[in-house]
């Protein structure tokens, strides 16, 4: 058995207002309406996320951007699904071996309507509780997102040794430290986009709110993007820096030209 690592810590030794995220991954709620959800997913019951051996195969991490409509029949199990990228691959008869979430807000529930049997939700405690409703029956694991030192806190109180996870200020960024906590290091990236497509940001029909556009000029090419969009791509360079990982970008996309452009 190859074995795999993380970082163990006591919460006050954990200080993410020293991460250089732009844009942290914080809900539209307060920081008690935030803390109950998490309370709320914990009571549940639902089994941790844990520590899985190193393994040498590849893993899709798939987003919901508009590349996806050019990709998807390359992707393979074992597949990691975020956002709506869940409900266009099983409408698609691909079911993926996991898909992950951790946006607390309302609206995320619309991306998973059509949960399957045989996929196992890596469920952020900070998501809506109306998700647990969806889910219900399902094979679901659970695991804290960095949303906050609140978050932090009530972990040291009530879930000692849970996984936190500060993957990034989105969950495409998360699932792959998901994927990292299940023992791979290789990654196949799908719908990883950060760019308008034809006037779209998604695949599909997407719930969240409007984003201000801007735009990036890379690779020769002018990209409508958002500062969101934009900084999560920003975030991926910098895992390239770690050279123990392995990253094969598909479809046309602002990500793919900066990488390929050497922006880090």
């Amino acid at each position: 058995m190859i074995h795999n690592s993380i970082t163990i810590t006591r919460p006050e030794n954990v200080h993410l207002e020293a991460l250089p995220y732009k844009y942290p991954m914080r809900n539209s709620y307060t920081l008690a309406a935030e803390i109950r959800q998490i309370g709320e997913c914990v009571a549940k019951g639902y089994p941790r996320l844990a520590l899985q051996p190193l393994r040498s195969d590849w893993c899709s991490i798939v987003g919901f951007g508009p590349s996806l409509h050019d990709t998807w029949r390359e992707i393979e199990n074992p597949a990691m699904t975020t956002s709506g990228a869940h409900d266009f691959l099983i409408a698609r008869g691909l079911v993926p071996f996991w898909h992950a979430e951790c946006d607390g807000r309302d609206h995320k529930t619309k991306h998973l309507e059509h949960p399957h049997q045989d996929c196992v939700y890596l469920m952020a405690t900070i998501c809506n509780p109306l998700m647990w409703k969806q889910l219900e029956g399902h094979k679901v694991w659970r695991w804290h997102c960095a949303n906050g030192q609140h978050v932090v806190e009530w972990i040291g109180k009530n879930d000692d040794g849970a996984i936190l996870i500060a993957g990034g200020s989105t969950v495409g960024l998360a699932a792959i430290h998901l994927a990292g906590i299940l023992g791979f290091r290789k990654f196949r990236i799908f719908g990883f986009d950060g760019n308008y497509r034809e006037g779209v940001r998604h695949a599909g029909k997407h719930y969240g709110p409007p984003q201000k556009r801007i735009e990036h000029k890379i690779g020769g090419r002018t990209w409508v993007t958002t500062p969101q969009m934009y900084n999560a791509c920003d975030e991926f360079t910098w895992l390239l820096a770690d050279k123990n990982l392995m990253f094969d970008i598909r479809g046309d996309s602002m990500l793919k030209a900066m990488i390929d452009a050497g922006i880090q």
